[in-house]
């Protein structure tokens, strides 16, 4: 299982808005390509430092986290 998939399947509300914004602009967006394929490539402190920080966000929708990412 990936990261990204672990993310999805294993984390809050916090961590899928996380997974699908991620994956909603994968493909049109060199940033979040580039983001999807190093948290997959992530060994495992660096994910948990990453599922860390996401769990104590409050992201309401996929907006919020284009704003915690780009801003």
């Amino acid at each position: 299982m990936s990261n990204i998939q672990r993310l999805a399947t294993e984390g809050n509300k916090n961590h899928k808005l996380f997974v699908d914004a991620i994956n909603t602009f994968k493909c049109s967006q060199g940033f979040y390509g580039r983001l999807y394929n190093y948290i997959n490539e992530m060994d495992e402190d660096n994910y948990m430092d990453l599922y860390d920080l996401l769990e104590d966000q409050d992201f309401k929708d996929t907006l919020d986290v284009v704003f915690f990412l780009e801003c």
